[in-house]
């Protein structure tokens, strides 16, 4: 009986052993678990910008504004669902000023009967990476001449295939970059958070009616993301 016991000890010995050689990440997960299958996606996308239309009359334009998304990831075999998430403007601020034989017209914010809409569309997993959608929908300006007005362009990211307007929007990025490009997050450790930033500028001449426009376009984004597990428990 005593060898026995010896022998029963030394085993829960060595099971406590070989349990311990598996340490915790502090979540409660060992290395043999699965990674977690969801995670949470958070962006920012802030911009100024810039418009001008000169002709029989010329009027300029300056605007501010953010949004905040945050949204869901679920993991479909080797690619990525998008949950819709939350949006909200966090920033909008515009001016307008118009001069003419009449004048001079000075629009601030509230007079623009029209605000930036966001608008996230999709995922894509290409070559390893996860490319992220979205454009940010603009409107006619000036908003002080209706008949004159053209299209305001505001950020797109690379991947979208709208073309308001019928324009190329990733054709008039003269710096940086508007593709949104992470890591796989299956293949990420913790939260990976990146910055991307560029500027568009697109300046036309509208010569239609013998009218003579100018028309000038710009402006600077910058867009974060960051992408962090959840735990299957948690909801988002």
């Amino acid at each position: 009986m005593t060898n026995l016991f010896r022998f029963r000890a030394a085993a829960a010995g060595a099971l406590l052993v070989i349990i311990g050689a598996f340490p915790s990440d502090g979540n409660g997960f060992h290395p043999s678990s699965p990674p977690p299958a969801e995670w949470e996606i958070k962006m920012t996308i802030k911009v100024k910008g810039d418009y001008e239309l000169a002709g029989r009359t010329r009027s300029t334009g300056r605007y501010q504004l953010a949004f905040t998304w945050s949204g869901g990831l679920e993991q479909d075999q080797d690619d990525y669902i998008l949950l819709k998430g939350r949006s909200e403007m966090t920033e909008w601020t515009a001016e307008e000023s118009t001069t003419s034989i009449e004048g001079v017209r000075i629009l601030t914010t509230s007079a623009f009967d029209e605000i930036p809409d966001l608008n996230v569309a999709y995922v894509l997993m290409q070559r390893g990476r996860l490319h992220v959608s979205f454009i940010v929908h603009g409107f006619g300006v000036p908003r002080a001449l209706p008949f004159d007005r053209f299209y305001l362009h505001l950020p797109a990211s690379a991947e979208g295939q709208e073309r308001p307007s019928g324009v190329n929007y990733n054709l008039f990025v003269k710096s940086g970059s508007n593709s949104i490009v992470m890591d796989d997050p299956a293949l990420t450790e913790g939260t990976q958070e990146k910055t991307f930033r560029w500027t568009f500028v697109r300046r036309t001449a509208n010569s239609e009616n013998n009218r003579g426009l100018f028309e000038m376009n710009r402006h600077e984004a910058e867009v974060t993301v960051a992408i962090s597990p959840v735990k299957k428990s948690g909801r988002i």
